[in-house]
Parts: structure tokens; sequence; C-alpha cells
């Protein structure tokens, strides 16, 4: 199967920033049928394009609206998304976090070093990475991200760094990675409202105010929606992983390298 997971972000900017990004993962057949009922439920609702700022301001398209219809087009974005994709998920990277644990030495030769909105790309990839793992890595997976932030070339360098890399030790099941707008691309419009709900979500909970259980961890990879947080230290292992890796793209080069003097002796009169 051809999968295509989705994304945005939220609280990208101020000099210190909680940055948060959110995708929804569908695979071909579910993004088809996601897209024909969320044309339904523009045209009940009678709005073109979800932007949260906008949805929560109660700005441009979404003027005027009571809270009662907000809140029944939250309600059914939910359920669309609930029954119709494979999963979704969300990560928080404090900024505090990403300077004192991965922009600090040691750092590893040749290592370029992400941006703060990078290093959440990547570990959503590695979440999506496990998921076709459950799977045998017999999927594609492609991606897209909503366009405007300074930093989506930074995940687009990880992506194509990381394709190659995988791609050296025989593993091809990353596809094509794509930027762009939710007036074009309406699925992004659900990697927004997630992002927004959650940064809300979280807020809440720092203050006190969210009920319980309201944030409850994944249980199952499939048909889940993960919420992930950073564990301490969890950025200085990702610098460690990246030598691992590096060191298997090493072995794997070797052992080609011998495969073919040995196939060359052979064809060497004696």
């Amino acid at each position: 199967m051809i999968f295509t997971a989705n994304f945005d972000e939220t609280d990208t900017h101020g000099p210190a920033p909680t940055v948060i990004l959110a995708a929804y993962l569908g695979h071909a057949y579910q993004w088809q049928q996601f897209n024909k009922k969320l044309e339904r439920l523009q045209a009940t609702y009678s709005f073109k394009v979800f932007h949260a700022v906008d949805f929560e301001g109660r700005k441009r398209e979404f003027s005027g609206w009571s809270e009662e219809k907000c809140a029944a087009l939250i309600a059914d974005l939910t359920m669309l998304v609930r029954d119709n994709l494979a999963l979704g998920l969300t990560v928080a990277l404090p900024y505090d976090q990403y300077m004192n644990e991965y922009r600090v030495s040691p750092i590893p030769s040749k290592m370029h070093l992400d941006s703060q909105y990078g290093v959440c790309f990547r570990a959503c990839i590695a979440y999506l990475m496990d998921f076709l793992e459950m799977r045998q890595y017999r999927d594609t997976l492609n991606i897209v991200m909503e366009g405007g932030h300074k930093n989506v070339g930074d995940c687009l360098r990880i992506f194509d760094d990381l394709k190659k890399r995988l791609h050296n030790i025989g593993m091809d099941f990353l596809g094509g990675f794509t930027i762009e707008r939710k007036e074009t691309w309406p699925p992004l419009m659900v990697a927004d409202l997630l992002a927004a709900t959650y940064s809300m979500t979280r807020s809440r909970d720092a203050a006190g105010t969210l009920p319980a259980g309201a944030m409850q961890p994944a249980k199952t990879l499939k048909g889940a929606l993960a919420f992930l947080e950073l564990a301490p230290n969890a950025l200085a292992e990702m610098k460690a992983g990246y030598v691992r890796f590096r060191q298997l793209e090493i072995e794997e080069w070797r052992k080609q390298r011998d495969a073919r003097r040995a196939a060359s002796s052979k064809g060497q009169p004696s």
C-alpha cells in the first residue's frame, strides 16, 4: 500500500517556543474516502479552508459562527478522521530541551544538526517507521507538509538524507516529499486542527484545568492517536542513533565491496 502522512505545525514563533508538529496517516483509499466526506462537511458548514487561527478567532470564513456550530464542526471533523484514517500523532519539543540536549557537545562528526522544527519532524518519522515495521516494510510512505514555515526545507533535507541512508542498507520504503497548502491539499486541514487542539490541551494541562483522562497515551499503533513527548535525554540518544546508523552504512558498504572483489577474482583466469 501507499501511505501518506499530512503534517502541519503550531506554536513555532517567539524567542523560545515549544514547537508542536502534528500529522495524520492514511493509505490511498482512506484519503480518497476522507476527501469525499470532507467535501460534504465543507458544503454543509459553508467553509472552504479550515485554518485553526481563523477558527479560534472567529475570523474570515468563521466570522459570526455560534459556539454550537463551531462545536458541531469539530465533532464532525473528529469523527471523520477517527473513522477514516490509520492514525494521528503529535510531538511537542520545548526550546530549552532542544538547546540543552541537542545543540550541545558532543556532536557526532559529519552530523548536520536539525532545526527545532526538524527535530520534531525526525521524531514523527521515527514513529511512522515503527508503524511500517509492524507491517513488515511492505508499504511506501509519502510525506506532505504545509508550506510557509521557514524550516520546511529542513524537513525535506532530513527526508532525503534518511531515504538515501535507508537505501544504502537495502531499505526502500520512503516515497516522495511534497510541500502543499490547505487551499490545494484539503487533508492538511485536519493536521492543523490536531496541532492546534494539542497546543490548547497542553496549555490547559499546565494550568490545571484539563479534565482527568483527556490525554491518554496510545495503547497500540494501529488506529491510535499518539501524543509524543520527548523524554529527558531523548535528543542525546537521537545523536547516538546517528552514529549507529552511520556504522550500519559502513558495514553494508564493506559487504558490497567485498562481494564485488570476490566476483571479480572469480572472473580472472588462473
